[in-house]
């Protein structure tokens, strides 16, 4: 079996949702033939909506980037996994691109009307795509999923067909940066693991174990409590290097003269805060 993992986060291998998705792969068999690929270090070229893939080319996009590699892994792949955090409650630019280039793989609009459908709004060009599986793993800095994803959900449920990808909404993005919570984020990799071996075995996931991997890890006051204190510590660091550097008083008292510029700028740090962040 071969899955074709695209890391569409603009932190590459730094990304917290792929820490997520790495653990799912965990639960797949040893055999399994993974490929990554980083979308941003890729060149991906805007769709030009030329429309030559429905007429002129059919089925063949006409920009000749690194797309071209990128349909060959797809075409490859029995399991393709989306991985990339919520950004404005949608996907990142990177990833919208590479979605957007996929245009290729649809038959031409003919009229028809999204109503009732389960399938995609447009047809598959190729029904052996049928037979492969999307999964589409995500994170979000909120408290909560499900408030945030109706827009991404409603985009991928036209390109795809209600039922016809899977989803795992991760909240609480910021924990995967933290260095409290370390039990309940193992806790947490441990059951997308278990998902992982599930989805291996039956290429879905049960009701079960949806509901399981989509709670927050924590309650939104305890969530609340660590990201902010979290924050707070990665400011007053990074100041604190700062100022360090560059602070360089030259009256008699220097010692005290700038350990009260540093406390200034501490102070300063605590009012600082960001309430919502994405991975």
């Amino acid at each position: 079996m071969k899955v074709l993992v695209l890391n569409g986060s603009p932190k590459g291998e730094k990304s917290n949702t792929l820490n997520i998705t790495k653990a799912f792969l965990d639960g797949f068999s040893a055999d399994t033939e993974v490929e990554y690929i980083t979308v941003k270090k890729e060149t991906i070229k805007p769709c030009m909506g030329c429309f030559s893939c429905w007429s002129r080319t059919p089925g063949e996009c006409v920009i000749k980037d690194d797309m071209q590699k990128i349909y060959e892994r797809i075409n490859s792949a029995d399991i393709i996994i989306e991985s990339f955090p919520l950004y404005f409650f949608g996907m990142p630019s990177q990833m919208k691109a590479l979605t957007d280039r996929c245009l290729p793989y649809m038959l031409p609009y003919s009229g028809n009307v999204a109503e009732d459908k389960e399938a995609s709004f447009h047809e598959l060009r190729d029904e052996a795509m049928h037979e492969k599986r999307l999964l589409v793993i995500t994170t979000c800095g909120y408290v909560s999923a499900e408030p945030m994803y109706p827009a991404l959900i409603k985009q991928l449920d036209l390109i795809c067909g209600n039922g016809n990808y899977t989803m795992i909404k991760c909240p609480e993005g910021e924990l995967f940066i933290a260095e409290k919570a370390e039990r309940q984020r193992k806790a947490y990799l441990d059951s997308i693991t278990e998902a992982g071996r599930e989805f291996c075995e039956n290429r879905c996931l049960c009701d079960e174990t949806m509901k399981k991997i989509s709670k927050p890890i924590l309650s939104p006051k305890v969530f609340g409590q660590c990201s902010e204190n979290e924050l707070v510590d990665s400011v007053c660091k990074l100041f604190g290097a700062f100022c360090t550097a560059v602070i360089e008083p030259t009256d008699i008292n220097r010692d005290k003269s700038r350990n009260d510029k540093l406390n200034k700028v501490f102070e300063f740090s605590f009012i600082f805060k960001i309430k919502h962040r994405s991975y």
